[in-house]
C-alpha cells in the first residue's frame, strides 16, 4: 500500500491547503514537458495520491486502512484486503473516465465571469460633466488550457485547476464614463464585446473634496 503522505511531502495531519500547495509543486516539477525534472512514474504517483488526499472522504478511508495496516493481519487477510484495494483503484479510474466524458459535452465560452461581478469608480466633479472613456482590467475566468474545461486529465483531476475547469485570468474592457448629473449611478456592462460571457456591474460615484 502507497504512503500517499510520503509522496507528497506532507504530515499526514496536513490542511487542504497544504495538500494543493505541496500537489502543484511535485506535478509541475514532475511533468513530463519539464525537461530534466520530467519524470512519468513519479508524476502519476503524485496524481494517484492527491486524488485522495484531496477528497475528505478518500482521505478518511484511506487513513483507516493505513491504521490497520499497521496492525498484524493473516496472509489471508493481507491478500483479501490488496484486492479490495485494486478493485477500489479500478472503480476510481471508471469514474474519472465518466466525469471527463460528462463534462467535455458541457459547452462553456472560453472567457467567462463569476456572478455577481460588479466594480466601482470613484469619479472627480470634472470627470461626472465631461463624461469619457477609461481602460478596466477585469477579473474573469478562463477554460482551462489544459484540460479544456473538463477538470480531468485522464486519469487524474487537472494539476493546473484542481478539478474546477477553469483558472483566473484578467481582460480589458472599455469602460464609457457617462456624464452625470447626480452623486451615483449604475449600470450594467455586456462583456460578449470582449469576448467574455457575463455582465459586469458599474457603479459609479462622484467625489467632492
Amino acid at each position: 500500500m502507497k504512503d500517499y503522505y510520503e509522496i507528497l511531502g506532507i504530515g499526514r495531519e496536513a490542511t487542504l491547503e497544504e495538500i494543493k500547495q505541496a500537489y502543484r509543486n511535485l506535478v509541475r516539477l514532475y511533468h513530463p514537458d519539464m525537461g530534466d525534472t520530467a519524470d512519468v512514474e513519479k508524476f502519476l504517483e503524485v496524481q494517484e495520491a492527491f486524488e485522495v488526499l484531496s477528497d475528505e472522504e478518500k482521505r478518511a478511508a484511506y487513513n483507516r486502512k493505513l491504521e490497520e495496516k499497521s496492525r498484524p493481519v493473516s496472509s489471508f487477510r493481507s491478500s483479501w484486503e490488496n484486492i479490495l484495494s485494486d478493485l477500489e483503484y479500478i472503480l476510481f479510474h471508471e469514474q474519472a473516465v465518466r466525469r471527463s466524458q460528462v463534462t467535455a459535452e458541457t459547452t462553456r465560452p472560453e472567457y467567462f465571469t463569476e456572478p455577481d461581478l460588479a466594480v466601482e469608480i470613484t469619479l472627480t466633479p470634472e470627470e461626472a460633466r465631461t463624461g469619457g472613456n477609461i481602460p478596466l482590467e477585469v477579473p474573469v475566468r478562463r477554460v482551462c488550457p489544459y484540460c479544456k474545461g473538463t477538470g480531468v486529465l485522464f486519469p487524474f483531476t487537472c494539476f493546473n485547476c484542481l478539478g474546477s475547469g477553469s483558472v483566473g485570468a484578467t481582460r480589458t474592457v472599455n469602460i464609457r464614463i457617462p456624464v452625470l448629473n447626480k452623486m451615483t449611478a449604475t449600470f450594467e456592462l455586456d462583456l460578449r464585446p470582449y469576448g467574455v460571457q457575463g455582465q459586469l456591474k458599474v457603479t459609479f460615484r462622484v467625489a467632492y473634496y
